[in-house]
């Protein structure tokens, strides 16, 4: 889909000054007061950018503000500071240039998701990194050098919309497949799911309307802002809470088919989770988490607990082994959704 009529989703200049404006007068702060958070020692700003809900147009009296500095400062990664003024939270994130540049690149370019790529980590990762892209595209400038000026405004370009769209429509297709898994032993975990599904699939939606700010939690404003009616009504029927939990699952993954289509057949992909360990015991394997609570397997065959190979892949229509499913049903397992490659297979 081409996102070409979503520039006119990016406010003008003078639209995020008088929400800013608007948001600081409340509170007896001025600009001046913002931009003094953007010097906080860690290097001379190349960009300064407000951000957040409050200049997307979806703030209330509870925000806060955030303020996203990037500084040409290699010994840097994140940096998060929370500042007070007169009892208002202004959130800065203090990120290294050049890395924000690279990673943003890598969106833009690389192919996803991947088989290779699609672990825990890589997938948080990457929301982490859409989320920054997002925000820097829809803040507002308040310092900024070149060549990080032209770089900005490249951020402003369909493809971030596409981007974002794509997450929006994956994470949908995985969260409806961990519902699926979940529904026989677990109804009401898969309710969740199920519900955490349909509700990334409105935000693909709202993405394609040209609503990309990345916060699951503020879909419904994006739907009214894109004057999405259908939508709006199927998100107060998903926050319902389900009386009949496998009726809501069935109904929230119709709505994902419905309302989302991937570029290509999304293949289950299953890792070991965080806080896993593994010890083997004659013909069977023991699997805790965190050394809290534990799951007897009987099989021996398991990857170690610290790699992040594949324990199973398989098609959307396939189910893994009942061992496996078992260790994905207790929480043992991460899953993930690939685009098919060839010489890919399950255990």
């Amino acid at each position: 889909m081409e996102h070409t009529s979503l520039l006119a989703a990016f406010p003008e200049r003078h639209v995020l000054e008088g929400r800013l404006q608007k948001f600081l007068e409340e509170r007896g702060l001025d600009i001046g007061d913002v931009i003094g958070e953007t010097d906080q020692g860690l290097g001379r700003p190349a960009l300064a950018v407000a951000a957040g809900s409050v200049l997307a147009g979806f703030g209330n009296h509870r925000s806060d503000l955030d303020l996203l500095v990037l500084v040409e400062n290699d010994q840097l990664t994140r940096f998060p500071i929370q500042s007070h003024q007169q009892g208002t939270l202004i959130d800065v994130n203090i990120r290294q240039a050049s890395a924000v540049r690279d990673r943003t690149a890598r969106l833009r370019d690389s192919s996803w998701p991947c088989f290779t790529t699609v672990t825990q980590e890589a997938w948080n990762h990457r929301r982490r990194t859409i989320k920054t892209a997002s925000r820097l595209a829809l803040g507002l400038q308040l310092l900024v050098t070149e060549p990080w000026k032209s770089w900005h405004a490249g951020l402003r370009e369909p493809w971030l919309a596409r981007v974002v769209e794509q997450w929006w429509t994956v994470e949908a297709h995985r969260l409806a497949r961990a519902a699926q898994l979940l529904a026989g032993e677990r109804p009401m975990a898969a309710a969740v799911r199920g519900r955490e599904a349909v509700v990334a699939a409105l935000n693909a939606r709202a993405a394609a309307a040209g609503q990309i700010y990345f916060t699951e939690k503020w879909v419904g404003e994006k739907l009214k802002a894109a004057g999405d009616h259908e939508s709006l009504a199927l998100l107060r029927e998903v926050l319902t809470p389900p009386l009949a939990p496998l009726d809501r699952v069935a109904r929230c993954l119709g709505l994902v088919h419905e309302l989302t289509t991937p570029e290509a057949p999304l293949h289950t992909v299953l890792r070991w989770a965080t806080g896993i360990g593994t010890a083997q015991l004659d013909d069977r394997t023991v699997v805790d988490r965190w050394q809290l609570r534990a799951l007897e397997i009987p099989r021996t065959d398991l990857p170690p607990a610290e790699t992040d190979d594949i324990l199973w892949s398989g098609p959307p229509d396939a189910d893994p082994p009942a061992d496996i499913k078992r260790l994905f049903v207790h929480d043992m397992l991460w899953l993930g959704v690939a685009i098919s490659q060839e010489g890919a297979s399950g255990r």
